[in-house]
């Protein structure tokens, strides 16, 4: 079992006082609270993209939300509140147009679906979730044919789609390759991005081809934070792109697929077809566009708290934090003590909520914006506590 001695542990909280800034609109967690008196609202949930919101915090958040605009309520997604939010994403991602979809499964499958057209060959990343967790949704609903590159990479090159192209024209009989879908970034690799030089290249490639390019970019304001480049920016390459609502705009479903006119106008018929035609999108469309409202500003700030934690912890013998390369908000952080779960317990009694440990010895940290209820200073100091 680790020990830390009176000097390491004022070293360890010591080093770190000038450390991190909360953001104004969020609270910041009393570092030496007792069980049971941290609120929900308080704590800071060191996994996970979105703020963790209980049953309760989102009816009142909702409820609130009611009662200071007049909210429209749409019928079948159509009108009211969603037709505006719609507006408001298609803008904010430089697109024509935008339709909001119950589940982002659907928005990535209708989105190649409609680019690919009756050109069936679609190319993914082996570690794509689409191609790895719908149950082969696009061969099996649309007819579509996968054809998964770069094992193992989140990143695939022009070279890797040129061979699939080359190869399909050789065939014996005449197939072509409809779209190409990008993940960024890749859930299976823990959050790992797209090399966004590559991903130019790709882009301009499936343009030359008259390739349709589609961005699952389910937690593309995450990569933004990180990258510095813009959710439009990123848009920009592509025809098509899907942005979550519920993994960190905390609506708890719900999903917007952006593009042009002339392949999402009607969008909404198909939507149907597949039973994607949820009676009301107003509750999912307020609570997501409360949240993107400076999302980019308050992640941002999160972000500069964690790398002032990693710096400090990283700097203890009893820590390790192990990057992802090319990575958005995921982190390993090995923590040499045997009881793990203890550990875990003992920073929950502080408003400090980590995942389970992980069979290699630590936890898999991932930072949204209830960092900024905390400093760097404070986490590297409750860390240290809770060594037993």
């Amino acid at each position: 079992m680790t020990s830390v001695s009176r000097r390491d542990f004022l070293e360890l909280a010591t080093t770190t006082t000038a450390m991190g800034m909360a953001a104004p609109s969020l609270p910041r967690l009393r570092p030496r609270a007792t069980a049971g008196t941290i609120a929900a609202n308080q704590a800071v949930h060191l996994s996970g993209d979105g703020a963790g919101l209980s049953p309760p915090e989102f009816a009142a958040l909702l409820n609130d939300l009611c009662q200071k605009s007049n909210v429209v309520p749409d019928e079948y997604c159509l009108g009211g509140e969603v037709e505006r939010f719609e507006r408001s994403c298609a803008e904010l991602l430089g697109k024509e147009t935008a339709v909001f979809m119950p589940t982002g499964t659907l928005a990535n499958q209708l989105a190649v679906r409609a680019l690919a057209k009756d050109r069936r060959r679609v190319l993914v990343q082996e570690m794509s979730h689409m191609y790895n967790d719908t149950g082969d949704a696009c061969q099996v609903l649309s007819g579509l044919n996968l054809v998964p590159l770069a094992p193992g990479k989140a990143t695939f090159t022009t070279a890797d789609v040129q061979k699939v192209i080359e190869r399909t024209a050789s065939g014996r009989v005449a197939a072509q390759v409809g779209a190409i879908a990008i993940e960024s970034p890749v859930r299976r690799l823990a959050g790992e991005m797209f090399d966004y030089e590559e991903m130019k290249r790709v882009a301009a490639l499936a343009k030359e081809r008259g390739i349709g390019l589609h961005l699952d970019g389910a937690r593309l304001f995450i990569a933004s934070a990180y990258s510095g480049i813009t959710p439009a920016q990123y848009a920009a390459l592509f025809d098509t792109v899907y942005v979550s609502l519920w993994k960190y705009f905390n609506s708890g479903v719900g999903a917007i697929l952006a593009g042009p006119k002339s392949t999402l106008d009607g969008m909404f018929h198909v939507r149907r077809m597949f039973g994607g035609n949820l009676w009301a999108g107003w509750p999912s469309a307020l609570v997501a566009g409360h949240y993107m409202q400076g999302f980019l500003e308050r992640l941002r700030l999160a972000v500069r708290v964690s790398e002032d934690f990693y710096t400090a912890v990283g700097r203890h013998a009893a820590f390790t934090v192990e990057r992802i390369s090319n990575g958005t908000n995921i982190t390993r952080l090995k923590v040499r003590q045997s009881d793990l779960e203890g550990f875990r317990r003992r920073l929950e009694q502080s408003g400090i909520l980590l995942p389970r440990p992980a069979d290699w010895g630590g936890f898999s940290l991932g930072v949204n914006e209830t960092w900024n209820r905390t400093t760097g200073a404070d986490l590297t100091a409750a860390f240290g506590r809770a060594l037993a």
